[in-house]
């Protein structure tokens, strides 16, 4: 009796399938693999921060990314959707009031005083590098969505100050 059958199948899960099903068809308009990336890196700082607020932040980031991932479909119109056009709001009310909130530091600011900061730094460099990427993989998608992808890395770089001042308020 051979152990090989020509005839074997593997069987896949239905959600395995399901969800590589959706990342074929959304292939030609969103990097779907980017925006996963994105979203793991953003829970390796969230796991880090020291801040429950920057934590909170992050986690609303990746409900953001998984929406948008939920939402990859093609749009016609050039008007961002409802959903991007809040979520850009919201980035840009948020970052405003953590830079008022943080107290004032000489420039230039290194990164690294503490690993949340430092990871945060990364983050905001690997977002606008990846920001870069969709965009020119995305011909087709929401045009919120470039805006979102451009303010996410310097809200990103507030909350790596605002972590910081936070883990160490005597630098």
């Amino acid at each position: 009796m051979s152990l090989y059958r020509s005839d074997f199948e593997p069987r896949r899960s239905e959600e395995f399938q399901a969800l590589r099903d959706r990342m074929v068809q959304g292939a030609g308009l969103f990097s779907d693999r980017l925006l996963l990336e994105l979203n793991a890196w953003l829970g390796l700082a969230r796991a880090c921060a020291h801040s429950a607020r920057v934590q909170a932040i992050l986690l609303t980031l990746q409900a953001d990314l998984r929406q948008v991932l939920q939402r990859a479909t093609i749009f016609h119109n050039q008007e961002p959707s409802p959903f991007l056009r809040e979520r850009i709001r919201w980035l840009e009310e948020t970052r405003e009031t953590l830079e008022r909130e943080r107290s004032s530091r000489e420039l230039p600011e290194l990164p690294g005083d503490t690993v949340s900061g430092a990871i945060l730094d990364l983050l905001s460099i690997m977002a606008q590098r990846m920001g870069h990427e969709l965009l020119e993989k995305m011909e087709r998608a929401d045009p919120g969505m470039g805006e979102y992808l451009e303010r996410l890395p310097v809200l990103l770089f507030a909350l790596a100050r605002y972590e910081e001042d936070q883990a160490n308020p005597d630098r």
